[in-house]
């Protein structure tokens, strides 16, 4: 039960603490800095908002081991993403669909020939500049400077509302990865299972969630293949093959910096 009794909380557990953007939750309240993984978080909330299609050639759940192998870039081929994004975006989620653009130079690619792409210095170091401004874009849209966040974080540490919330957020991880509570307080419809699953991966327990969830929508199945996991393993591969890597500023590593592309990919 991970520490949270289900008696004590009733249908307000599946509320959400606070309207912050994906990749600030994961900023703030797992500690992640901003990482790959909020170009990665953007991307899967594009997919379930049905701006990146996504289609998948895989039955079977997969997941990732603790190194690449043959066999994952063999499920990568199977996992393709179209960009098919309508309507207003946000700043930062047209800077990630361009750099997505200008990674694979198409519009649809899969997960495989795009860790290929990662792997090639001209196109790591476009990557690079995409990614920085895919940065700035977020601190901008949401007032965060690295040390200040609305009445939530101040001079780098979390206010007392920031610290209630944080606890809220606490209590919602644990509903995400309680079979008990998830079955007596289920998401009421494909939607909010994709939210909740999504919400799982700002705290890397996106498996975890949808191990006792439906695989009913796009984007749970994009997960259910790892799919989170992959998209970070690829930027930060990127990363590294970046001709001149920056320095000091706290944005290019992230918590899969571990992985690597097998050679010939």
């Amino acid at each position: 039960m991970f520490g949270l009794n289900k008696n004590q909380y009733g249908e307000a557990i599946r509320n959400i603490p606070s309207d912050d953007s994906y990749p600030m939750i994961s900023i703030l309240f797992a500690k992640n800095g901003v990482g790959v993984n909020a170009l990665s978080l953007t991307i899967l909330d594009l997919i379930n908002k049905g701006q990146i299609k996504c289609d998948i050639d895989l039955d079977n759940s997969y997941e990732v081991g603790k190194n690449l192998t043959p066999q994952d870039m063999e499920v990568m081929k199977q996992i393709t993403l179209r960009i098919a994004n309508k309507g207003e975006l946000k700043t930062s989620e047209s800077l990630a669909i361009n750099l997505l653009k200008n990674m694979n130079k198409n519009k649809k690619f899969n997960l495989k020939s795009m860790a290929k792409q990662s792997k090639i210095t001209a196109i790591a170091n476009k990557f690079e500049e995409d990614f920085t401004e895919f940065v700035k874009a977020i601190q901008n849209e949401n007032g965060y400077d690295g040390e200040n966040y609305k009445d939530i974080l101040h001079d780098a540490k979390l206010t007392s509302k920031g610290k209630d919330i944080k606890n809220e957020w606490k209590n919602f991880q644990n509903y995400l990865k309680s079979k008990d509570l998830t079955e007596k307080y289920p998401p009421k419809s494909p939607e909010e299972n994709s939210e909740q699953i999504l919400y799982g991966a700002c705290f890397d327990i996106e498996k975890d969630a949808l191990s006792i969830r439906e695989n009913n929508t796009p984007l749970t199945d994009f997960i259910d293949k790892d799919g989170y996991k992959l998209l970070n393993i690829i930027f930060n591969n990127a990363l590294r093959h970046v001709s001149e890597k920056r320095k000091g500023d706290g944005i290019f590593y992230g918590v899969n910096d571990k992985y690597t592309i097998p050679g010939g990919g």
